[in-house]
C-alpha cells in the first residue's frame, strides 16, 4: 500500500520517453546520406573541372521498365577520342526521352580514362547533390529538433 508522501512525490514527475530504434537510424542515414551527396558533388566537379569536352553522338535509346514509373529512356552516346570509339549510357532516364537518336551534345570525358564519361549538362552533373544535400540537411534537422521537442513534452 502506498503512503500519501509516497503518492505525491511520483505525481509531479515525468516519465522520460524513449525514441526508439527509428531515432537512432535517422541521423546515420542522414549522414551517410550526406556523404554520398559531398562525393558525388566532388567527382562532378572533378569532372567538370579536369573533362575533356568531346561530341557525342546518341545511337540509341536504352529502355528500363518498371511497374512505378513504366517505361523511361536512356540515351547512350558514341564519342571518340584519338581515334578510338566509345559509349556512354546516361545514368539519366526519363520519359519522354530527353535525346533523339542522331542527336549531338558535348560530352566530358576523364583523359586518364576515356573510356570514363558524363554529359555535360546540369542535370547529368549536379542533379543528384542537388536533391541529396537539401533532403540530408533535413534529415540531420529532425535528428536534432525531434528529441528536442520530445523531452520538452
Amino acid at each position: 500500500m502506498q503512503t500519501a508522501d509516497q503518492a505525491f512525490s511520483t505525481e509531479g514527475s515525468k516519465k522520460p520517453r524513449k525514441l526508439g530504434c527509428a531515432f537512432i537510424l535517422l541521423p546515420i542515414s542522414a549522414v551517410i546520406l550526406l556523404a554520398v551527396s559531398i562525393w558525388y558533388a566532388y567527382s562532378s566537379w572533378n569532372f567538370y573541372s579536369n573533362g575533356v569536352e568531346v561530341q557525342g553522338t546518341v545511337v540509341r535509346l536504352e529502355e528500363s521498365h518498371s511497374s512505378d514509373s513504366g517505361t523511361t529512356y536512356s540515351p547512350v552516346f558514341r564519342y571518340t577520342v584519338e581515334g578510338r570509339e566509345y559509349e556512354y549510357e546516361s545514368v539519366n532516364s526519363s520519359s519522354p526521352p530527353t535525346h533523339r537518336v542522331g542527336e549531338v551534345t558535348t560530352l566530358l570525358y576523364d583523359p586518364n580514362n576515356p573510356a570514363k564519361a558524363r554529359e555535360k549538362s546540369f542535370w547529368e552533373l549536379w542533379l543528384l547533390p542537388v536533391i541529396l544535400c537539401p533532403v540530408s540537411f533535413m534529415m540531420i534537422g529532425l535528428s536534432i529538433g525531434i528529441p528536442l521537442l520530445v523531452r520538452r513534452v
